[in-house]
């Protein structure tokens, strides 16, 4: 949906606010007819969707429609009377009127419930929005296969993939790309300036023996994080028909697609109690949240955190906060690491959740231990010892 779609869009926004207070059974019979501006069928239905989904209606009832149908399903159980009879012996039972019961006994119903007010700062344009972004979002429900190439601001992107549980590799970008763009990719518009990149490939829920609705959901909430970056491309591959045929969907930076609400600094409240507790603990230190990527063994390690020295710039050590564990995925990390040359890295593992043999390795001496809370005592004298040495 563009610009040239935003007359229609208005005349949908004007005729929901004529139905506000009513059924919503009452508007979608409206809606099957013509609005006075002639709108595409298949993205009035789109819209009308996503209005659907923003203006969920409220129940309007004199009583909880379940204790209704409660009594009145009772009342006919003992008597084989008329409806309306039904409804008088029920209805003097609470207190209420015979039409209150009537109306209250399905008022749950979708189509029964009333359509709500439209938050007031939903435009025409931002309908058009919602709508390219649930167009999207459906195609992304039906990928097997989904690459997303990145640059600038790309952490929080990578966080949450993370957060969400895909199936995900982070490697680098190739310095060439087939996209089409003004500015080039990887490349500051306002500075020239190359940007950090990452290319994500993420396996989509076609792609697993069970096609879950829950992983297409989560899929699907990667788009609007994109949009944060300074530059992006998303590939999918979409099985769009019952013969499994895939079809490419591409979707870049200049799309008109909403952005999604900005994450927490912090991912946990582990992190955000062992930032405060740094920052008072080592005034000498600076915690630098989110630092650059480290690329190893082709691959990205994302590291949560940075000590570095304020008088020696040189004395510098990453830090990352890690949660579920096993001995073999730390001594796999830590050698990773030391093949990248990195040795000051320093893990902070949750000894609740160790889910393996709870015996390190003997040369895993960059590990604090911790209880729900990260001492950062225990940090520092880990670097302390180290740097010694």
């Amino acid at each position: 949906l563009t610009e040239r779609d935003e007359p229609w869009l208005r005349a949908l926004l004007d005729e929901h606010a004529r139905f506000v207070g009513r059924r919503r059974s009452e508007l979608r019979e409206r809606l099957r007819e013509p609005l006075p501006v002639r709108a595409p069928v298949a993205k009035l239905r789109v819209a009308g969707h996503v209005l659907d989904a923003i203006g969920r209606g409220k129940t309007s009832a004199c009583i909880p429609p379940r204790d209704a149908r409660w009594f009145v399903f009772r009342a006919a159980s003992k008597a084989r009377a008329p409806r309306d009879e039904v409804l008088r012996t029920a209805a003097a039972s609470l207190d209420v009127a015979a039409e209150e019961l009537d109306s209250a006994l399905f008022a749950d119903l979708r189509g029964e419930q009333r359509v709500i007010k439209l938050p007031n700062d939903l435009s025409a344009s931002r309908l058009a929005l919602l709508a390219n972004q649930a167009i999207v979002t459906s195609l992304l429900r039906r990928a097997a296969h989904v690459r997303i190439r990145a640059w600038g601001n790309t952490r929080a992107l990578v966080r949450h993939v993370r957060l969400l549980g895909l199936i995900c590799v982070v490697s680098r970008p190739l310095a060439e790309t087939t996209a089409v763009r003004l500015v080039p990719p990887g490349l500051d518009a306002k500075r020239g300036e190359p940007l950090e990149g990452v290319v994500l490939e993420i396996s989509g829920p076609f792609a697993l023996f069970r096609r879950t609705e829950v992983y297409g959901r989560a899929l699907a909430s990667v788009l609007p994080r994109a949009a944060w970056c300074n530059d992006y491309e998303i590939d999918a591959a979409c099985a769009l028909d019952r013969g499994g045929h895939l079809s490419t969907l591409l979707v870049r930076s200049g799309d008109p697609i909403p952005r999604g609400r900005e994450l927490n600094r912090y991912d946990s409240k582990v992190e955000q109690r062992f930032a405060r507790d740094f920052a008072r603990a080592a005034p000498d230190w600076d915690l630098i949240r989110e630092p650059r990527p480290v690329a190893v063994e082709g691959t990205l390690v994302f590291p949560d955190f940075e000590l570095v020295h304020r008088r020696d710039r040189n004395r510098r050590w990453l830090l990352e906060i890690v949660g579920f564990w096993t001995r073999e995925y730390l001594v796999e990390k830590l050698r990773r690491l030391r093949a990248a040359r990195l040795p000051r890295f320093v893990f902070c593992i949750d000894e609740r959740r160790l889910c393996g043999d709870a015996q390190l390795a003997a040369g895993a001496r960059y590990v604090v231990r911790y209880k729900s809370r990260i001492d950062p005592m225990d940090v520092l004298a880990l670097v302390d010892r180290d740097e010694t040495r």
